[in-house]
């Protein structure tokens, strides 16, 4: 069953997250943007938020497709990461595709 919450932006940890979500939508850093991601999820779930909530937020929505627009993710590409993952997890070697940003 779906619920509802309310994002606050009262609140100043989801204020920041916010502004933060905002800002990297325009970066190419994956390593700081994840670092980012990151800071704001556990401050966010140290302010009470988490589980679905946390994972449904606005804030965890945009940081999730700043990813998916990094990696130039599309099932297929997810797809063959999985497997890939699997592939390289039991000592092989696996050839990847990268797309220039």
């Amino acid at each position: 069953m779906m619920s509802k919450a309310i994002a606050n932006g009262t609140v100043e940890a989801q204020r920041k997250a916010a502004s933060d979500a905002r800002e990297v939508q325009d970066g190419v850093n994956i390593i700081a943007i994840i670092g980012a991601f990151h800071r704001h999820l556990v401050t966010m779930r140290d302010s009470g938020i988490c589980g679905d909530r946390l994972n449904n937020h606005p804030v965890s929505i945009a940081f999730v497709s700043k990813l998916n627009s990094l990696c130039r993710m599309t099932n297929g590409r997810e797809i063959a990461a999985l497997i890939a993952v699997d592939r390289i997890e039991h000592g092989e070697a696996v050839e990847y595709e990268v797309i220039p940003i």
